[in-house]
């Protein structure tokens, strides 16, 4: 079954029929070039449908890199502040956005998505509070909240990414990526590639991935771009636009919100 990974971030969070998208075969201009290679999938003939992976297993994160030391936080990078991030994929009608607030031991990650309407568009937020390994998704229609495991969304998925001694530039910042396979508890697998920042460290976190799907925090460094391709060479690219500097400890206040 087709997945593609701004589905799987929105769904989810919300239960909108995003889903019914038009899909097309035009191009989307990005920093990344159409033509750049990600290293072949592996498939393996043990996973699919049938796969007896436990769901309940937690998120597995590789990254590897001869002669590189175990990642460490870098102080003189801290970063706390506001990145804004655009979504795009195969299709020129998708233009989904994506803010996230990195605060001092939280992260909260607002997804804006296009309506069927001109005039309408979907947001969901949801809070990753790492004092207690806890999720919050805020409905800002209800003004109420609920609370979970970070580890429950997506529980099993395995990243492997190495450091393949290749750069690209995100707003003029030279970003390390990190490339290989995402696959999800399903046994589906997508070529996938990260780019981090040396210039912007979060020290909360050694790692962070939203919804257990999309890394943000990779061997304490912010992600600045995220790419998938999905079996059926589907692509998907969240790419940083716009990076504000400053204390976001404001967004993470649930003054006015009540439990579900």
């Amino acid at each position: 079954m087709k997945k593609s990974l701004t589905l799987l971030l929105f769904s989810g969070i919300c239960l909108l029929s995003y889903s019914q998208k038009k899909k097309s075969k035009g191009k989307e201009t990005t920093h990344y070039e159409q033509t750049d290679s990600l290293p072949p999938v592996v498939k393996d003939s043990k996973k699919g449908k049938d796969s007896k992976k436990d769901k309940k297993a937690p998120v597995k994160t590789e990254y590897i890199s001869v002669g590189e030391e175990n990642p460490v936080p870098d102080t003189a990078t801290r970063f706390t502040g506001i990145i804004k991030y655009r979504m795009t994929s195969d299709d020129p009608a998708e233009r989904d956005s994506m803010i996230i607030y990195f605060g001092e031991n939280q992260i909260r990650v607002t997804m804006f998505i296009p309506g069927y309407r001109a005039d309408q568009i979907f947001e969901q937020t949801a809070i990753a509070r790492f004092a207690d390994s806890m999720l919050i998704t805020l409905d800002p229609r209800t003004k109420t909240y609920k609370t979970e495991p970070l580890s429950a969304r997506n529980a099993g998925t395995e990243f492997m990414l190495l450091n393949r001694k290749k750069t690209m530039p995100i707003m003029s910042i030279t970003c390390p990526e990190y490339s290989g396979e995402m696959t999800l508890m399903d046994g589906e697998t997508f070529q996938a590639a990260c780019l981090v920042s040396k210039q912007h460290s979060y020290i909360a976190a050694m790692d962070y991935n939203f919804l257990n799907i999309q890394p943000v925090v990779f061997g304490y460094k912010i992600v600045l771009g995220w790419r998938t391709k999905s079996a059926e060479n589907e692509n998907t690219y969240i790419i940083a636009y716009k990076i504000e500097k400053g204390s976001v400890e404001s967004y993470f206040d649930l003054m006015g919100y009540r439990p579900k």
